[in-house]
């Protein structure tokens, strides 16, 4: 059987490859001018030589950044500038300027919306037509072209990618929910073991006397103390961390199709607080997975003024039933507890669920 891990990184791999392979279509127009009737001066040809150097560097870089899912701004910027800058150099070798631009979008559409795509694609377009006028069609329809092509390729990446990351997700909850699970039934079970041994040794030495009695209250202690440690250890397992919970829950909603925005807190919260918050923010998109037909999500935690605001809203809910749910019960009984405040509901066609959590 194939190892899927093994799979998705070779593709990964080539996706890299496939992006930064564009930087071959400058150094093609260079071999191009050779078969010119008009050839360019050394000094041209040495100084574009030079230039697409540097391009290409910035270009293969640009690509890797891309592939991890980040927009290579910096990258995007600078080999914009030196395509424009092999544009002015090779003016008279026409196809030999002209491939640094369409090499250029194929780089900077990915990452990016439709319009924007779009709007880089024109102004590039543009910039190139004012400095080579005798390449309006040929700009227009390769930037197009190219541009087009290159998102398309990419999109196959990016569908893989979420994918992917949405099963590493779904198994991170499920080892999660199964730690809880756990944690619960020890809770639940052995804990309440241990107390009605402690309790009932407790009167058991009260009956007895001499040395049974001090072995009892002996038996008496150690029940309490193993009933300290389970509960200490149930903690541990029932403390979620918000940060991972927030990025496992985004990677799960990206992979179902909804866009998901986050807005994480700048100081630190009590493990108490966050572990409610992690709590809140699982049930939140857990509704929104199940009770909703989203397109987009926004999870926003703000703390400030001795609280803490939990604020979960999307978009497309579905009509109530006028019935609260037991999820949202389930979260308000655990945000009063801790003398917070949680409402629910619709409002401008979002719903919204926002906690406010004294810290």
């Amino acid at each position: 059987m194939t190892d899927i891990s093994t799979d998705y990184e070779r593709l990964r791999r080539a996706t890299v490859w496939t992006v930064a392979g564009g930087v071959g279509l400058p150094w093609l127009g260079m071999l191009g001018a050779a078969t010119n009737r008009v050839q360019p001066a050394v000094w041209q040809v040495v100084a574009a030589a030079t230039v697409l150097v540097v391009f290409s560097f910035f270009y293969v870089r640009g690509a890797r950044i891309m592939v991890q899912g980040e927009y290579a701004r910096r990258e995007v910027i600078i080999t914009g500038a030196l395509a424009l800058l092999v544009v002015v150099l090779m003016r008279e070798q026409f196809v030999v300027g002209a491939m640094s631009p369409v090499a250029w979008i194929a780089l900077a559409a990915l990452n990016v919306s439709r319009t924007t795509a779009a709007l880089l694609g024109v102004g590039m377009a543009a910039v190139c037509v004012a400095l080579s006028p005798m390449g309006v069609v040929f700009y227009v329809l390769m930037i197009g072209l190219v541009g087009w092509l290159s998102r398309f390729q990419f999109w196959f990446w990016t569908v893989v990618k979420a994918a992917h990351d949405g099963r590493d997700a779904k198994a991170k909850l499920a080892v999660t929910e199964e730690r809880l699970r756990f944690s619960r039934d020890m809770h639940d079970i052995v804990g309440h073991s241990l107390s009605a041994i402690a309790v009932k040794s407790e009167l058991a030495a009260r009956l007895a006397s001499g040395e049974a009695a001090s072995e009892m209250m002996e038996v008496r202690r150690l029940a309490r103390e193993s009933l300290k440690e389970i509960r200490a250890v149930v903690r541990g397992y029932r403390t979620v961390d918000l940060n991972a919970e927030l990025h496992s829950v985004r990677a799960v909603m990206e992979a179902a199709g909804i866009s998901c925005a986050l807005e994480l807190p700048d100081d630190g919260l009590s493990e108490q607080v966050s572990t409610l918050l992690a709590w809140l923010v699982r049930e939140s998109t857990t509704n929104v997975l199940r009770h909703s037909a989203a397109t987009s999500c926004r999870i926003k935690v703000v703390t400030g003024a001795g609280a803490v605001e939990l604020t979960v809203s999307n978009d497309n809910p579905r009509p109530s039933r006028g019935t609260a749910g037991t999820g949202l019960a389930g979260m308000s009984e655990r945000v009063t507890a801790l003398g917070g405040v949680l409402t629910a509901g619709q409002s401008d066609g979002q719903f919204v669920v926002r906690a406010r959590i004294p810290t």
